[in-house]
């Protein structure tokens, strides 16, 4: 059973100044003679300043924000809009340094820094239960509260940088609103997430947490985050000659002496049933209880779609009015139905039948359809159908016979067929493709974030999940320690761990005969199987700004930034300007705009 110990107290900062009788927490003790600051130097005050500094995880990662800048404008995810330009997915001159998501991001991640930094700061003033025996903190779980929470600073900070590049490098908890700031330089960040690190390290937290503390920070997730941000300093032009290395060794050293081990199934890494498994490094907690089942997740990459279906309402478990992003025609076509045991966890099909039935890891839930009159959906009834390449007897359905499927009530679409490079005439990308809405399209939804607790409707509801989010497993470990491998030329070390996520795919595959790497690893192999086994997992966007492949491969594989309109409106995206000036975030104008010398600071290159 998973145990939830961590967030059920959690403040976010403002409560820090202002607490008051309707905090849950203070109906056990009278705290109203004191202060804030005297509440926060007792065990039950800092440790809700804990949970309040692991609460912002949801703030900063379970956001639509994260999302659409993590996939949206990359080689796997593109927009479900077909009828208009998405500046952040085709790189227009409508991309501009006051780009709305960009600023949220922005501003969650600096509000989030400011809990975790107050967690830090005031550690020093908590009473130990030597000076204060009942309201006092046993000194080691202080040492331990700390270490964790430098972990959630050097995540926050982390992601400032590899987005930013330069930012205020912001470390205590601010008493006073301030008007001035500066930039600091992405070797400063980089040192100082090291730092914290190291701090983290030289903590008495265990390797690995115990079920009944599942959630909270481990060695094995710092020494994981380490590994990846050493990995992606060594590309800057301030690394330090040792940072591929570096990142090989901590990943090996996650990989073998951590405790987590891959699950010999793919399947059951997702298997809602099974979130707390040993592949799992550091998660975001959900649960069921009032207050947690807010996982937003598992609204994404699923279908836009509410036909009016026969005998069937317009409900459906996976139709979703907030679906932002849809995958490229290359994801579709990147993965092997046959082969590949993650092709069916990842993609949701067949879409017809009672998912109780299915056979890869889906073993409950509702079904796939309501319907107005009652009667269930049983499993082979046809009502949308998605042919994929492993069904017997696929084929690509001729426009007569899928017309007269919806004339049965019934809807075909053929699966992505031929060149990446061409899919004007691919059902999946065909504008006003959807009788219901002229704007969206069709395509094979995703599933392995789906909730069987959730449904989604067409009025626009949804249920929140209760699902986890996973920031890092022991899959990504293994790419981490075959990139780090790629860029040290160590091209035994780098088969050695590709390839142990490949044959990990092979398991429980319709199919065998998926074929290992051979020869030499390239980056590409390393992002294809990034793709294939974290596919909208990962930052996506900042996989292929690390490796300098993100005008290369977006160019190359996502159809839509040269083809939407009709290639009426031209991307700026291009070899050249990756490097003068996509391959960083603007950093806000509207966050400048409230400093007397905002207009000191200047701007990210190209963004000025």
């Amino acid at each position: 059973m998973k145990t939830r110990n961590i967030f059920t107290k959690g403040l976010l900062l403002a409560s820090v100044f202002a607490v008051s009788g309707c905090s849950s927490f203070l109906d056990e003790k009278d705290w109203s003679s004191q202060s804030a600051e005297e509440y926060y130097a007792t065990a039950e005050g800092y440790e809700s300043l804990i949970n309040g500094a692991y609460s912002t995880l949801k703030s900063v990662y379970n956001t639509t924000n994260y999302f659409v800048l993590t996939q949206l404008g990359t080689d796997l995810g593109t927009q479900n809009d077909g009828t208009a330009t998405n500046a952040l997915n085709q790189y227009t001159v409508d991309y501009t340094n006051d780009n709305g998501t960009v600023y949220n991001q922005w501003k969650v991640l600096y509000e989030s820094l400011k809990n975790v930094n107050a967690a830090i700061g005031r550690a020093a003033t908590v009473v130990t239960k030597d000076q204060d025996i009942f309201d006092g903190i046993d000194k080691e779980v202080l040492a331990q509260r700390v270490a964790e929470a430098k972990f959630l600073r050097a995540l926050y900070l982390f992601e400032i940088v590899k987005n930013w590049g330069q930012a205020p490098l912001i470390l205590e908890e601010p008493t006073s609103p301030s008007t001035i700031s500066q930039l600091n330089s992405g070797a400063d960040f980089y040192q100082q997430i090291l730092a914290d690190l190291r701090d983290v390290m030289d903590s008495s937290l265990p390797m690995k947490q115990t079920s009944a503390n599942y959630g909270r920070v481990s060695k094995a997730a710092a020494k994981h985050l380490r590994s990846l941000v050493y990995l992606t300093r060594g590309y800057q032009s301030y690394a330090e000659a040792d940072d591929f290395k570096k990142a090989y060794d901590d990943a090996v050293d996650v990989i073998k002496n951590s405790g987590h081990t891959l699950l010999d199934d793919y399947a059951m890494v997702h298997r809602q049933a099974n979130e707390e498994n040993n592949e799992i490094i550091f998660n975001i907690n959900f649960s069921a209880g009032a207050g947690w089942n807010n996982n937003i997740q598992t609204e994404f990459y699923l279908f836009v779609y509410r036909e009016g279906w026969t005998d069937l309402g317009f409900s459906s478990i996976y139709c979703n009015d907030y679906a932002s992003i849809m995958p490229t025609k290359y994801s579709y076509l990147l993965f092997d139905w046959k082969k590949d045991r993650r092709t069916e966890v990842t993609f949701m099909s067949p879409l017809n039948g009672n998912p109780a039935t299915s056979i890869d890891g889906r073993a409950y839930g509702r079904n796939w359809f309501e319907s107005t009159n009652g009667v269930n959906v049983a499993k082979g009834d046809t009502v949308i159908y998605f042919p994929v390449p492993g069904e017997d007897g696929y084929k690509q359905y001729t426009d007569a016979e899928k017309v007269a499927a919806n004339n049965r009530g019934r809807f075909f679409y053929n699966y992505p067929e031929g060149s990446y490079a061409d899919a004007g005439n691919d059902d999946y990308y065909k504008t006003g493709y959807q009788s219901f809405n002229a704007k969206s399209r069709a395509w094979l939804p995703v599933w392995k974030f789906k909730d069987c607790n959730t449904r989604y409707n067409s009025s626009g509801t949804v249920e929140n999940g209760t699902r986890d989010i996973y920031l890092f497993r022991l899959a990504e470990t293994y790419l981490i320690a075959a990139e780090a491998a790629v860029k040290m030329g160590d091209n035994s070390n780098a088969l050695y761990y590709i390839n142990q996520i490949r044959k990990r795919a092979m398991n429980n595959a319709p199919e065998g005969g998926m074929q290992e790497y051979t020869g030499t690893v390239t980056l590409d192999n390393v992002l294809d199987e990034r793709a294939l086994e974290l596919y909208g997992e990962a930052p996506r966007w900042n996989d292929l700004q690390r490796t300098g492949k993100l005008a290369e491969r977006v160019l190359k594989y996502n159809w839509d930034v040269t083809n939407i309109t009709g290639g009426l409106i031209q991307t700026q995206l291009s070899e050249t300007t990756f490097k003068s000036k996509y391959g960083l975030r603007p950093i806000p104008i509207t966050w400048l705009n409230t400093l007397s010398n905002g207009q000191e600071l200047g701007n990210n290159p190209g963004w000025e």
